[in-house]
């Protein structure tokens, strides 16, 4: 990995926390994302990623840390990050300073293709790209095309690798040796040695959502151990 020429210096060996909410979760409401990210700023967060252009509006009132920013739709409960340039349009007008993107081979076949999608996001918008991807070879595509950085974030969503709900260690070893970006591990993420382990492979920055800001999420993994 090389020092990043786009991507934000100040994440390097950062934690950011993911301050969203699943839809009909009783925590989807802008006033309680607002309040979610102020909390995890004052935790020592070093940035936060946020969806849609409302929240990341919300958000950038409060700090001046950098903001991961998508805009993500659901359909029969898998993610699409950020589907076209409209909407990587509104995230960055709402003050993304980094525009996620899917390009992944789970991004929906009704999506702008992702390729074409990226270029316009950093020649016409001037953000940098954090590529969503599940593996090894997204990631390579990925770098090609001029992504900015690569986050594991599609790992355990995507036709390869559904189901699977454990960093993939292995994939963030090779993405470290193999790539010149700044690799991000997202996803699965639950405890804080595993942050430490990231890392200590090379990772750039890490991203950690529901173990820090759902609830419900948090409750079931307690109870699921009080049972097994």
């Amino acid at each position: 990995m090389t020092t990043p020429e786009n991507f934000p210096a100040t994440l390097k060996n950062k934690l950011i926390v993911s301050c969203q909410a699943l839809p009909g979760d009783p925590l989807d409401h802008l006033e309680t994302l607002r309040r979610m990210a102020i909390s995890v700023l004052r935790g020592g967060a070093g940035g936060l990623r946020a969806n849609g252009a409302d929240a990341i509006a919300a958000m950038r009132r409060e700090t001046t840390l950098p903001i991961i920013g998508i805009s993500k739709r659901f359909d029969d409960g898998k993610p699409d990050i950020t589907p076209d340039f409209a909407s990587a349009k509104s995230i960055s007008d709402a003050g993304a300073d980094i525009v996620g993107l899917d390009c992944s081979a789970g991004r929906f076949p009704t999506s702008e293709p992702w390729r074409p999608l990226l270029t316009r996001i950093r020649q016409e918008l001037r953000r940098p790209v954090l590529a969503d991807i599940a593996t090894l070879e997204e990631a390579l595509a990925a770098e090609q095309a001029g992504a900015d950085a690569v986050a594991t974030t599609m790992f355990g969503y995507t036709p390869e690798t559904a189901g699977q709900r454990s960093i993939n260690w292995t994939l963030v070893e090779n993405l470290v040796k193999s790539l010149h970006l700044p690799v991000i591990v997202e996803g699965h993420v639950r405890q804080p040695d595993e942050v430490r382990r990231s890392f200590d492979l090379g990772a750039y920055a890490v991203v950690v959502g529901a173990a820090i800001t759902q609830p419900e999420a948090i409750t079931a993994r307690f109870i699921a151990g009080m049972q097994s």
